[in-house]
């Protein structure tokens, strides 16, 4: 039976780095450096090397619900791309968001992956808010881990969206 535990900080931190053996990046469809957890996760593997290989390895644009995993390097773990949707594109934005986390959760069990960090997807410049993804986020994760060996460790960056994640 997979764990889900919700920690707070800065996902590329040293300490909550420890011990996991995938990390998902809240992506752009180009797979390119971009802000909050994504240019986190560039800046910690090193820009210049890991969009070298994607630009090597990825010849199209991500779309939304898509998938790819690339290297990590420096981290030493796998860098999981995952592309979810903006709110303001679609009439059900969080059903889009919740196929978003299932391909992803699919794709994490496909490749054998047991400890994964994994931030709130679409709750940056995507425009969702944790108020309200949170219930669906831990009830699609739960769902899905409940007789599998993955344990994921959701890192939200402030302790005040903490509690739209507790069930």
């Amino acid at each position: 039976m997979g764990k889900l535990k919700i920690l707070i900080g800065d996902i590329t931190s040293d300490e909550i780095l420890k011990g996991h053996d995938a990390i998902v990046n809240a992506t752009n469809p180009a797979m390119m450096h971009g802000g909050g957890v994504c240019g986190a996760i560039f800046d910690k593997v090193g820009t210049k090397e890991l969009e070298a290989y994607i630009k090597e390895n990825f010849k199209t644009l991500m779309r939304v619900g898509e998938v790819r995993i690339t290297p990590g390097f420096n981290l030493g773990m796998d860098i999981i791309f995952a592309q979810g949707p903006k709110y303001y594109e679609y009439d059900n934005p969080l059903k889009v968001l919740q196929t978003t986390y299932l391909n992803l959760l699919n794709e994490i069990n496909r490749n054998n992956y047991k400890n994964i960090l994994l931030p709130s997807l679409g709750t940056g410049i995507y425009g969702f808010n944790h108020e309200e993804v949170g219930k669906m986020v831990v009830s699609t994760i739960t769902e899905f881990i409940k007789d599998k060996e993955i344990n994921i460790d959701l890192v939200l960056y402030l302790e005040k969206d903490k509690k739209y994640y507790e069930q």
